[in-house]
This record gives structure tokens, C-alpha cells and sequence, in this order.
């Protein structure tokens, strides 16, 4: 497939996100109109290699299909795990090939990401858009659920699609860890989690609803890729498009 449906590119058009994502490109990123062009039409050949500007200064980021693309906008243009520029603690469950993390990473010069994601593709891809960056990150090769142990985990050819027990083209046995342990574990050795990211296809109810109330406490955003209607205590909602976002009412300022 080499181009978006008509129907679904005028869908965009209606929702506030893109308003925001449009502005964004043409405030952030050196080409614009390639931007543009490479996200609505898909057009364009892979992999290349962009330039968005951060408060570090300009990051080039290397994609390589055009759902690198669509995540390359989500982050830096309609700005889905938005992140003060103060941030110091980012949890990254479903890192993909790190432009998320390049997001947060470029927020200032101390912020520490502590990375989750189990393919070995998506990791040296990672490591490659990460250059630089190595002292501020934590990788960990697994894949994040509700229990550990060794879990199949399905995926397709881009590596932007994937999760714990997915029948997908694509099957690999992979470590999984559970969330809410790894979250105790970081909190160990930091105390407070800025932003708590979930991109894994599929578990970020559970695993939202399996974070202990201690653990909440400690843990001031949450961003998860899930329509979400319930609430959890303590936090502000607000469902972002397909992210729900919770703000901690009782520690952010």
C-alpha cells in the first residue's frame, strides 16, 4: 500500500489533534511539505533520515517505513506523550525504535528513559536513532505484561505492530516482565516517574489497571495508546485521540 484511503485522510482533517500536529510540523520540523507529503499521502521512499528541532537543538531521526513516519509525528508534532522541558524520569513500555525516547531524551541534558522492547530489529534501530544518548538510557530487551516468564509475541514486517500473544505474519518467544514489578523496581533507584508511557498493543488496560495504588502515587503523567473510560483515582483524564492521558491531581503542579 503506497497511499491513504481518501476517506480516512478527510477524517483527520475534523479531529483537534491534527490541528495541532499541522502547526507543529511546519514550527518543528527543517522540511515541512515532506512531512506532510510522507504522512497524508504516504509518498515517499524509505529509509530516510528527518530533522525536528528540540530544546537540545536539532535530532535526526531515521525512519524507515511510513508507519516511522506516523509515529515520528505523533511524537514530536501532535505531541501525544507531551513532556515539560523540566522532565528527569521517563518509563517507555513499547520503545520501538527509540523516537519516542528521542523525544523525551531531547527535553533537556539530565532526563534519564528507562526503555522496554523485546525485537531485536526494533533494538538496532533504536540504538542507531539513540546515538549520543547512551549514558541517559536504560535498555531492557523485554517485553512488558501482566505476569513473568517467556511469552510468543507476534508481529509484522515494519516492527511498528506487535505484542504479547498477537496472531500476526511474524512469531518470536520473548522475555516478558511484569509491569507492575518493573515499575517498583525504577522506583527503587528514582523517586519519582515523570511520565509513565504504554504503547504495547493490546495490554495497556491491564497493565494500567494492575499499577498499585502505591506505585500511582509516585508517577505524575501516564500516557496509554487505548480508548480508556474509566477513571483512576487520584489523576485527571483526558482521552487525546486514541491516548489517554492522566495527570496526577495530588503531586503535578
Amino acid at each position: 500500500m503506497n497511499k491513504r484511503p481518501l476517506g480516512k485522510i478527510l477524517k483527520i482533517f475534523f479531529k483537534k489533534p491534527f490541528y495541532i500536529a499541522f502547526l507543529n510540523i511546519f514550527k518543528y520540523f527543517d522540511k515541512p511539505i515532506e512531512v506532510l507529503r510522507r504522512y497524508l499521502l504516504w509518498k515517499g521512499n524509505y529509509p530516510t533520515t528527518l530533522k525536528v528541532k528540540t530544546p537540545m537543538g536539532k535530532q535526526e531521526i531515521n525512519l524507515f517505513s511510513f508507519h516511522d513516519t506516523i509515529t515520528l509525528v505523533e511524537c514530536f508534532a501532535k505531541l501525544d506523550y507531551q513532556a515539560k522541558k523540566d522532565i528527569s524520569c521517563v518509563v517507555d513500555f513499547g520503545s520501538n525504535i527509540g523516537i519516542s525516547a528521542s523525544y523525551f531524551l531531547t527535553r533537556n541534558k539530565n532526563v534519564k528513559v528507562y526503555l522496554f522492547e523485546p525485537l531485536p530489529e526494533n533494538i538496532e534501530k533504536l540504538k542507531a536513532n539513540l546515538k549520543g544518548f547512551e549514558t541517559r538510557y536504560v535498555l531492557n530487551d523485554v517485553a512488558v505484561g501482566l505476569e513473568n516468564g517467556h511469552a510468543n509475541f507476534g508481529f509484522e514486517s515494519t516492527g511498528r505492530y506487535g505484542g504479547l500473544g498477537r496472531e500476526l505474519p511474524q512469531t518470536i518467544q520473548v522475555k516478558v516482565r511484569k509491569g507492575e514489578e518493573v515499575i517498583v523496581d525504577i522506583l527503587k533507584n528514582e523517586e519519582r516517574i515523570d511520565i509513565l508511557k504504554i504503547d504495547v498493543e493490546g495490554l495497556e488496560t491491564a497493565l494500567l489497571e494492575n499499577l498499585s495504588p502505591d506505585s500511582l502515587k509516585k508517577i505524575d503523567h501516564i500516557y496509554a495508546e487505548t480508548i480508556y473510560d474509566k477513571n483512576l483515582p487520584g489523576f485527571e483524564k483526558e482521552q487525546y485521540g486514541d491516548v489517554v492521558r492522566f495527570r496526577n491531581t495530588s503531586s503535578a503542579p
